[in-house]
């Protein structure tokens, strides 16, 4: 199996992190398999990339203070990037001939970057296996309705794919009824639960002789890549500091990879005056420190939210609330089954999180998991063999099970 995996990554980590557990698994399972991994990641090379898999790094493009997207270089204009972009698409998908294409959240692509792709695959590479992937939440209902409908989504996901992989459960958010698909999409779609993100290497007791030494009481506080963490974290910071030299807890802040060097070395600077609080840049084993934490405050992210479950971590979400609200509406539901607790980023004081991670320092645990199905690189393994198999089964391997959203294996 040659496996295509395609991350646009036009702003943070998400992407590329979901595409490469994805691979990981993939690849694994397949010992003869080979990948490669177009992404716009700003940091791919930063990346830590499967065994037999290579990725071609394409232009980075981000969003300005509007949500529109923009060449991450200054003088650039976008149209030309988006060129270059399809292009070198075009060229790696063509020398590497894969069996199935993955592409993840986007179905045509960054502006439309992967349709001449698909539409070049649907004539001269039929049996080539197509796959959207899609996270549990994207938008607002009606903001993703309208989108699809500018777009023209729905009509692409009919010609050119042949599944969808939903990573969530429709009990949390039902994507069929939410975004009104139609019958001949949604029969495309399989539930595949939530993506494990629990592959701590550090003992919880190392973590906290590291980061905590002096009480042995960790609080975390992380902001995904960290393009947009800034607020959140100097509130911490500022918090912690009133508390004083005798706080009950030490504190943590992972800045992420995309908050500017300038930005972080200032934090760094803050933080060396206040005894008790460290701040790095990136914690790669990031699962152990959610496992040591006694809590963790954190945005909303989708890879976030699942390593900070299987961590079973006591966590208050401050959700990213623009230019989409796909954080707000998970940390949301979450908040409704009562295993977290959420705070809009406008009432993130620094006085308002010091109450809250007091509060929480105590509180009792959530359920294992925060009580969701952790079964999709099981499962989507699982069907991507079945329907390489089948090209282009009629029936997926894997039901949606509308009452609880857990897979089903049909007999």
């Amino acid at each position: 199996m040659r496996a295509l995996f395609y991350s646009h990554d036009s702003y943070g980590l998400g992407h590329i992190r979901r595409t490469l557990v994805l691979a990981e698994r993939l690849l694994g399972d397949n010992p003869r398999a080979s990948g490669l991994v177009l992404t716009g990641a700003p940091r791919a090379s930063w990346l830590t990339y499967p065994a037999r898999c290579d990725f071609v790094k394409l232009p980075s493009v981000t969003k300005d203070e509007d949500g529109r997207y923009v060449p991450l270089e200054p003088g650039e204009r976008l149209e030309e990037t988006i060129g270059l972009r399809q292009r070198l698409i075009e060229g790696a998908a063509t020398f590497f001939a894969p069996d199935v294409l993955f592409a993840d959240h986007v179905a045509a692509g960054l502006c439309g970057e992967l349709l001449p792709l698909l539409e070049r695959m649907q004539r001269t590479a039929p049996s080539t296996l197509r796959v959207l992937g899609m996270r549990d939440v994207i938008d607002e209902p009606q903001k993703v309705r309208r989108a699809f409908r500018a777009s023209g989504t729905l009509d692409v996901i009919r010609r050119h794919y042949d599944r969808v992989l939903v990573y969530g459960t429709p009990e949390i958010f039902d994507p069929v009824r939410e975004y009104g698909l139609p019958a001949d999409v949604a029969e495309k779609l399989v539930f595949a639960g939530y993506l494990p993100r629990d592959g701590a290497r550090t003992a919880p007791e190392a973590i906290r002789a590291r980061y905590a030494p002096r009480t042995g009481r960790l609080v975390a506080v992380t902001a995904g890549g960290g393009g947009d963490g800034l607020p959140l974290m100097r509130a911490a910071l500022r918090g912690y500091r009133a508390l004083g030299p005798g706080a009950p807890f030490e504190l943590l802040l992972v800045t992420g990879p995309l908050l500017s060097p300038r930005k972080r070395r200032r934090l760094q600077a803050r933080a060396a005056e206040i005894e008790g609080l460290t701040v790095v840049e990136h914690e790669r084993d990031l699962p152990a420190v959610y496992r040591a934490a006694e809590f963790v405050i954190g945005m909303a992210g989708y890879n976030a939210v699942c390593e900070m479950a299987c961590a079973g971590a006591r966590a208050l979400l401050v959700p990213r609330v623009f230019p989409r609200r796909e954080q707000a509406i998970r940390a949301g539901r979450l908040a409704a089954r009562g295993v977290v607790r959420v705070l809009d980023p406008a009432e993130a004081t620094p006085e308002r999180l010091m109450h809250e991670v007091l509060a929480g320092l105590d509180a009792p645990a959530p359920p294992r998991g925060w009580g969701l199905p952790f079964t999709a690189l099981e499962v989507v393994s699982a069907q991507i063999g079945h329907d390489l198999a089948q090209r282009r089964p009629a029936t997926p391997l894997v039901a949606r099970h509308r009452r609880t959203g857990r897979p089903e294996a049909r007999p």
